[in-house]
């Protein structure tokens, strides 16, 4: 399918040396998504993804991110359906999961989130890190995380998709646009990677991967 037009819009970026000039726009009445399927697994304990987001559709459950290679084996990222969340389902039981308590219904708005993992880590909240605008995310409504040297589904040689749970049914259609996606294999970053806070305004915006 054909994705939609984005919006031509502009994010600025406080070193005035980067900016996102464009998006693309996703239609959850169509199947309209991006997908991959590696030759070879990545690391599957060590990644970070990133993107900016806008919503169009609120009160839905709706996917961002999904690798996996059946509909019970499978990891995600997803709004659930204002929380934003991750999920790992491992033969149909979740073994991973945290779900904020902070709610992302503005339509108006552009959020930058960014999930950051590490299952090496020794620390079990060390394991999976979430952030948006640049905000660790620490109070949730679900916090499940993973086991010490987890394999998570994402960076295996398995489908993964963008704007759309890609299993047999098309689960999760994501309503709105996504800019800047990033997916970032062996490293578990930090979201100033990928932004920094406008001195004069305050206001966290887009900085160029480096």
């Amino acid at each position: 399918s054909v994705l939609g037009a984005g919006e031509a819009f502009m994010l600025g970026a406080a070193d005035e040396g980067f900016a996102i000039q464009r998006s693309l726009r996703f239609n959850s009445s169509s199947s309209s998504y991006l997908s991959r399927t590696p030759s070879s697994a990545g690391n599957r304990k060590t990644w970070t993804w990133s993107a900016w987001v806008k919503r169009c559709t609120l009160d839905a459950t709706q996917c961002l991110f999904f690798a996996g290679p059946a509909d019970s084996t499978l990891s995600r990222i997803i709004f659930g359906p204002n929380t934003f969340e991750f999920q790992q389902f491992d033969s149909g039981t979740f073994s991973v999961r945290l779900e904020t308590n902070a709610l992302f219904r503005d339509p108006s708005s552009w959020y930058h989130f960014v999930v950051a993992a590490d299952t090496t880590q020794s620390t079990a909240s060390d394991r999976l890190k979430m952030y948006v605008n640049g905000v660790l995310q620490d109070s949730f409504l679900a916090a499940t995380y993973p086991t010490q040297n987890l394999d998570t589904h994402i960076s295996n040689n398995v489908k993964h998709s963008i704007g759309l749970e890609d299993s047999s049914l098309l689960y999760y259609k994501f309503d709105g646009y996504l800019a800047n996606v990033q997916f970032i294999d062996g490293q578990a970053l930090a979201p100033t990677a990928f932004g920094e806070t406008n001195a004069a305004t305050g206001v966290w915006e887009p900085k160029e991967f480096a």
